[in-house]
C-alpha cells in the first residue's frame, strides 16, 4: 500500500540520455521505493539504493543501480526512507545548520593546527628519530657531506701533523660516550663559510681550517667540538630535518599535492643544511658541552672563552655561521662563565687554567636577560633612536656607528658635564638632567619659539632654530 505522507517530488534522469522527468517518489510498501510520472514507472528495494549525504539545504541524489538518478530537494521524510546514516554524517550534518557549531569548530581546527606544529610535530619527529635504523641517519649525513662537498666546502690544508694531533684530541673528547664508535672527525676548507663546527647526521662533525686557526688555544676548540658532540648525543640534526620535513609533508597533504610531498623526502638534505636549530636544541648542546667538559676535568669557561672569540669574528648573520642570534650569543657566554664558576669552586686545584680570554666580568658583558641588545639596552635606558646609552643598567654601553662614543657626542654637540645627548647621530640639543626638555626651558625663560633661550636657569642654551647646542651668552647690557 502507498503511504501518501511519504510522497515526495523530483527529477528523475535514466542514465542514457539527458532528459529530465518529473517523477514522484514513495513507498508503497516497507523496505521499497516507487518512482512514478512521465512516462517512468518502477520499483527497487531500498537496500540497493544509496542516497547522498546531507549537506546544509542543497538537493539530495538517489543513485539506481542501473546508473539512474533521481534529484530532489532536502526533505525530513527521506530520513524516513534512508534512516541508516552514520554518526559521522549526522554530526556533519548538525554542524552545518548550526553557525555557533560551525564557528566552534573552526577555532578548534585552528587549535589543533596550532597544537600539532608547537607539539605535535616535535614529538612525532622525536619519537621517529628515536627508532630509525642508525644505517638510515648514516646515509643521510652523507648525502648532507657530499652536498656540502659540491657547494661549499674544499679539501682542507691543514698539516697532516695538526689534523692527526685535533683527530687524537677528538677522540678523548668523544671517548666514553654511548655511541663513540660512530663519531669522527673531517676538516675541510671553507672560505665561504668562515670559522664552523657542523654536528651531521650519522655521528660526523666537520671542523672548518678558519675555525682551527681562529682559536689560540686547542681548548677552545675542543669546548666547540664537545657542543656538536651534544648535538649528536641528542641527535639534533635528525631530529630537526624530520621537523622541518614534516610540516612541509603536512602542507603538501593539505593541499592534496602528493608530489610536492615526495619531492620534500627526497630534499630532507638540503632542509637540514638550510634550517639552524632550535633554542632548545641548542640549550640542550651547551648544557652538554658545560657538564662534558667539567667531567673530563677541563672549564667550562673555555666554551665561554670560544664564543667570545667567536662573537667577535664572525658576525651572527654571516650564513652558515657557527654562531647563532638564537639563544643570545652573550646569554650562552653567561651561561658557559657561571658554569666555569661553579667548575673552580669543585676543583680550587684548577682555578689557574682558567682561559686568558676577557670574560663577562671583566668586559662588563650583559647577564640581565631582560637586556641582551643593544635595542633592548636603549631601550631600557630611554634612548631614542640611535643615540647612545652611556648607561644602560647592568648592560654594556651601546656605541652607534655614527656616533662612537656620548663622550664625543657631548663634545661635538658643545654640550658641558652631565648634560645629556638626546640623538648623537646629528648631536641634536642637548637636554640637562635638572631640566625637562627645550620645550619647557623655553617656557620657564619665556621665549617665544624660534627664538633662542640664552638662559634657561639650570640648562644649556636652547637654539631652536638652529636645532643645535652653543655657548650663548647674555647680550651686553642685559
Amino acid at each position: 500500500m502507498t503511504r501518501p505522507d511519504l510522497a515526495l517530488r523530483g527529477d528523475y534522469f535514466d542514465g542514457r540520455t539527458g532528459l529530465r522527468h518529473a517523477v514522484e517518489l514513495t513507498q508503497p510498501a516497507p523496505g521499497s521505493l516507487a518512482v512514478q510520472g512521465d512516462g517512468i514507472d518502477r520499483r527497487e528495494a531500498l537496500a540497493e539504493l544509496c542516497i547522498t549525504p546531507r549537506l546544509a539545504r542543497t538537493s539530495r541524489t538517489i543513485a539506481f543501480p542501473d546508473g539512474a538518478r533521481l534529484q530532489l530537494a532536502d526533505h525530513p521524510r527521506l530520513d524516513r526512507l534512508f534512516p541508516q546514516r552514520n554518526r559521522l554524517e549526522t554530526l556533519v550534518d548538525r554542524l552545518e545548520r548550526h553557525y555557533q557549531a560551525v564557528a566552534a569548530a573552526i577555532v578548534i581546527c585552528l587549535a589543533s593546527l596550532v597544537a600539532g606544529y608547537l607539539w605535535g610535530i616535535p614529538w612525532l619527529a622525536d619519537r621517529i628519530a628515536t627508532h630509525l635504523p642508525a644505517r638510515i641517519e648514516t646515509a643521510l649525513g652523507e648525502q648532507v657531506l657530499a652536498l656540502l662537498d659540491r657547494a661549499d666546502l674544499e679539501a682542507s690544508t691543514l698539516a697532516a701533523e695538526r689534523q692527526a694531533q685535533l683527530a687524537e684530541r677528538f677522540a678523548g673528547l668523544a671517548a666514553g660516550l654511548p655511541d663513540s664508535a660512530n663519531y669522527r672527525l673531517l676538516f675541510r676548507s671553507a672560505p665561504s663559510i668562515g670559522p664552523n663546527a657542523l654536528a651531521l647526521p650519522g655521528g660526523t662533525v666537520i671542523v672548518t681550517d678558519e675555525l682551527v686557526e681562529l682559536f689560540g688555544d686547542d681548548r677552545q676548540l675542543d669546548a666547540v667540538i664537545a657542543h656538536e658532540l651534544g648535538h649528536q648525543e641528542q641527535r639534533h640534526a635528525l631530529r630537526q630535518a624530520l621537523r622541518s620535513s614534516f610540516v612541509a609533508i603536512a602542507a603538501a597533504f593539505f593541499a592534496g599535492d602528493v608530489s610536492s610531498a615526495s619531492a620534500v623526502v627526497v630534499a630532507v638534505p638540503t632542509v637540514l643544511l638550510q634550517s639552524r636549530y632550535s633554542r632548545q636544541f641548542e640549550d640542550e648542546a651547551d648544557r652538554f658541552a658545560h657538564a662534558h667538559l667539567a667531567a673530563l676535568g677541563v672549564s667550562p669557561s673555555w666554551f665561554a672563552a670560544a664564543l667570545q672569540t667567536l662573537g667577535e669574528e664572525v658576525p651572527d648573520d654571516a650564513g652558515l655561521a657557527w654562531m647563532s642570534s638564537h639563544p643570545s650569543t652573550q646569554a650562552r657566554i653567561a651561561a658557559a662563565d657561571e658554569a666555569g664558576v661553579a667548575f673552580v669552586a669543585a676543583h680550587p686545584e684548577r682555578a689557574g687554567e682558567e682561559p686568558a680570554v676577557v670574560l663577562l666580568d671583566d668586559a662588563d658583558v650583559a647577564t640581565d636577560e631582560a637586556c641582551l641588545t643593544c635595542a633592548a639596552c636603549r631601550e631600557d635606558a630611554g634612548c631614542a633612536g640611535d643615540a647612545d646609552c652611556t648607561d644602560c643598567d647592568d648592560c654594556v654601553p651601546c656605541d652607534d656607528a655614527d656616533c662612537a662614543e656620548c663622550a664625543a657626542c657631548r663634545e661635538d654637540a658643545g654640550c658641558a658635564d652631565g648634560e645629556d645627548c638626546t640623538d648623537c647621530g646629528d648631536c641634536t640639543p642637548c637636554e640637562d638632567v635638572d631640566c625637562a626638555g627645550c620645550a619647557a626651558c623655553r617656557e620657564e625663560a619665556g621665549c617665544a619659539d624660534g627664538e633662542d633661550c640664552v638662559d634657561c636657569d639650570d640648562c644649556a642654551p636652547c637654539d631652536d632654530a638652529e636645532n643645535t647646542c652653543k655657548d650663548a651668552t647674555l647680550p651686553a647690557g642685559t
